[in-house]
C-alpha cells in the first residue's frame, strides 16, 4: 500500500539499485511490509526547481496512514535520493498523501 513514485530531471544510471534503495527505505521509514510497497522512477523528465534546471526530484509518496514523524520521514527519503542521486534535499519537493482505505485497490478489492 505504500507508493513511492520518484521524478527527476536527472539520468537514473542504475534505476534496478535505486527501485531496491527505495523500496527498502520506505518499508523501514513506514513500518509498513515491503511485500506491500510499490516504487516507481519517471528519469529525465524536464523540471525546473527556483528556476532552475540543476538536479532536482519530486517525491510522491501515497499510503493508507502516514508516518507520524514526517519531519523524520522527509529527511530519510531526502537522504536516499542524495546518496543514490546526489540532489540536495533543498532541491527535493515530497507530496505525502494519506489515502482512505476503500479508496485503494488491491488484488480486485480493496483496502
Amino acid at each position: 500500500m505504500p507508493y513511492l513514485n520518484i521524478r527527476t530531471n536527472q539520468e537514473v544510471k542504475d534505476e534496478a539499485t535505486l527501485l531496491k534503495v527505495a523500496s527498502q527505505t520506505v518499508s523501514r521509514a513506514s513500518g509498513k511490509p515491503e511485500t506491500y510497497v510499490m516504487v516507481t522512477v519517471d528519469q529525465q523528465k524536464p523540471m525546473l526547481f527556483g528556476g532552475s534546471n540543476a538536479p532536482a526530484a519530486l517525491l510522491d509518496y501515497r499510503s493508507l496512514g502516514l508516518p507520524g514523524d514526517r519531519q523524520g520521514f522527509s529527511d530519510t527519503l531526502c537522504s536516499m535520493i542524495n546518496e543514490q542521486l546526489g540532489i540536495d534535499g533543498g532541491r527535493i519537493y515530497i507530496s505525502m498523501t494519506d489515502s482512505e482505505r476503500q479508496n485503494w485497490g488491491w488484488n480486485h478489492s480493496t483496502f
